[in-house]
């Protein structure tokens, strides 16, 4: 039987944007174009008459779709043990995933603030000034309460930042 890990932490990116998804559709769409055309011009056309030049820049343009697809498409999931020690980054196009295990960073404290978008967004802080985006809510409540379950799942601090230029360390024995 598999073992089923238990992670203190999941951070997930989310759904991506509908934006993303049609920009990332047109560009794998247009790789499948340019590989049809080198197919086609290998099929057409003899060895000998193909021009090298055209076939260097059907390929670059297939190429370059095809990681224009993939910057679009591309998902990123954090688990956290403590216990084990790991982080592990899980990237996801489509069906297709890498996970990438390291040692977990120095977590330091998680902030809530209110951002340009009018939402109330929770952050995952560690190493001086670097941070995981872990979710965005609609009203302060609900976001200082998922908060709270990170601070007491991993034993960091919070920090209050929703009013610009006031922000405030949160008593752990208040929440």
């Amino acid at each position: 039987m598999e073992q089923v890990n238990e992670y203190e932490l999941i951070v997930s990116q989310g759904k991506l944007p509908w934006w993303k998804v049609i920009i990332a559709a047109l560009l794998f769409s247009s790789m499948i174009y340019w590989f049809y055309e080198i197919f086609n011009t290998f099929y057409k056309y003899e060895v000998d008459d193909i021009n090298p030049k055209y076939i260097a820049n059907l390929i670059k343009y297939a190429t370059l779709s095809l990681a224009g697809g993939i910057s679009f498409s591309i998902t990123k999931n954090i688990l956290i043990d403590i216990d084990k020690d790991k982080l592990i980054s899980v990237y996801m196009v489509g069906p297709f995933f890498r996970k990438v295990t390291s040692v977990v960073p120095e977590l330091e404290y998680v902030s809530v603030f209110f951002n340009d978008k009018e939402q109330y967004e929770v952050n995952l802080w560690y190493n001086k000034n670097k941070h995981y985006k872990m979710y965005m809510f609609e009203n302060s409540q609900t976001a200082f309460e998922f908060a709270a379950q990170v601070i007491k799942k991993l034993n960091i601090d919070l920090l209050d930042a929703t009013e610009k230029g006031n922000s405030k360390w949160i008593d752990k024995s208040q929440l």
